[in-house]
């Protein structure tokens, strides 16, 4: 199996690039050992299936995963709070320099005959070292990220062998769009005096 970029420039396969197939690795250098008394053929199909495993996780959004960091930032969700309060206003909020992670442990239960014979663990972790970013704030939502500067790394691991990594920098010079935004506050109840 080989994982090439998606249609979506932010999906996690794509920030990775084509992963190669690597049941076969795993085999060779004892990450199947979890599943003892495995035939060849089964031990194969387990570490296609952590393969399987593995390429829907490569489907997560990056910035969904970067915005969901930010819903915890307490300045960004007050200045979402009173874009609500008052239609049409924008608010720019100077974030500082910060890290935002995601850490995600699927795990690959097989069974042969009904019978569970072991566990392969899967460990993804995303990282996104911000620098000088300006957050522009609309209606609840955050609707864009002006200038900065971001470093992103992303290790996919299956039973603790690396099979996919990448570190990378970017500037946003020209900022970047979040696609209808990211909400931070819903905005509920008529428009402020109406």
């Amino acid at each position: 199996m080989t994982i090439v970029a998606t249609d979506d420039p932010y999906s996690l396969a794509t920030f990775l690039g084509a992963v190669e197939p690597f049941a076969d690795t795993l085999r060779r250098q004892g990450a199947l050992s979890a599943l003892e008394g495995l035939t060849r053929p089964l031990s194969h199909a387990a570490g296609q299936e952590a393969e399987s495993v593995v390429h829907g996780f490569l489907g997560l959004d990056m910035i969904d995963l970067l915005a969901g960091g930010w819903l915890t930032y307490t300045k960004l969700t007050a200045a979402a709070r009173r874009t609500c309060e008052v239609p049409g206003s924008e608010e720019v909020v100077a974030l500082l320099d910060h890290r935002v992670r995601s850490v995600h442990h699927p795990t690959v239960k097989v069974f042969v005959d009904d019978q569970p014979v072991g566990t392969l663990r899967v460990d993804i972790e995303v990282v996104f070292d911000l620098e000088g970013l300006i957050a522009v704030v609309r209606a609840g939502k955050l609707a864009a990220v002006r200038a900065g500067r971001c470093t992103a790394g992303a290790t996919v691991a299956v039973e603790r062998i690396t099979v996919a990594d990448r570190r990378a920098s970017f500037d946003l010079p020209g900022g970047l769009g979040l696609r209808g935004g990211v909400v931070l506050h819903p905005c509920t109840g008529p428009p402020a005096g109406a």
